[in-house]
């Protein structure tokens, strides 16, 4: 009888795989962004990052850093081969709106690129769930780390902080008080049309024909149908809500 061994095969000590989050991690503030971008507008083709270091004077090293945040925001692309740069639809748009002077419109298109971008969903969630909260930026860095699966130093904690706060600054997403930051937070608002008015009354039906609506969670605000009467009220409703805003920062401190 043949004595046959037989060789049992060692289980492989397989370790788990780890996937690691995409984050964005911008190491330049947005008015370096913003400044190299405005560049590349001017170009009107792909572009190198020594070439746009040379025409704003900038350190190629802060250039390309400043052209890796505009990607990671969704302002610029690659385009041909390795190293060149081109803005992409959004990023022409925002620059459009930028060097017209159209500051609100041009920090509501970047809080939009913000919030759909997939490299920016961690810290949109993380700014979710802290709104109302005076927190300490570095708070967000550790959490992007930790969720990256990095090790950073305290440097370039620092200075991603510094960053990320006026980028998020500039989107409107948090408020900047001393050195913390407080959440704004996303509201949902709706345009009211006269065809979407629901209406008893035909009193009220013709008021709905003078008046346009703006909704939100938090507020309400009519305006009469008139380019005089729109244009006045632009003014005021601005300059009332830079006022709260004043206030409330003031109120905030005083307590604190």
């Amino acid at each position: 009888m043949e004595n046959r061994s037989i060789k049992m095969e060692k289980p492989e000590n397989k370790q788990p795989k780890r996937y690691r989050l995409r984050i964005a991690h911008p190491l330049q503030s947005i008015s370096v962004i913003n400044k190299v971008v405005k560049v590349l507008y001017n170009y009107k083709r792909s572009v190198s990052y020594q070439d746009i270091a040379v025409a704003c004077n900038m350190h190629p090293v802060n250039v390309s850093q400043a052209l890796s945040a505009a990607h990671d925001i969704g302002l610029t692309e690659l385009a041909g081969k390795k190293g060149l740069h081109v803005l992409s639809e959004d990023g022409k748009e925002y620059v459009r709106l930028l060097i017209s002077g159209k500051e609100r419109e041009t920090s509501a298109l970047l809080r939009a690129l913000l919030r759909r971008n997939p490299r920016w969903t961690e810290i949109m969630t993380f700014l979710n769930a802290t709104v109302g909260q005076s927190r300490d930026p570095l708070d967000l860095v550790l959490e992007i780390e930790r969720k990256s699966g990095k090790q950073w130093k305290q440097a370039m904690r620092g200075r991603l902080r510094d960053s990320l706060v006026s980028i998020l600054e500039f989107g409107e997403l948090v408020v900047k008080e001393g050195s913390k930051i407080t959440a704004i937070g996303e509201k949902e608002v709706t345009w009211q049309h006269e065809e979407e008015a629901q209406v008893e009354p035909q009193t009220t039906a013709m008021a709905d024909r003078e008046f346009a609506m703006l909704k939100g969670d938090d507020f309400t605000f009519e305006i009469r149908k008139d380019i005089s009467a729109i244009e006045f009220a632009e003014k005021q409703f601005a300059d009332w809500v830079e006022y709260l805003k004043k206030k409330l920062t003031q109120e905030r401190q005083e307590a604190s």
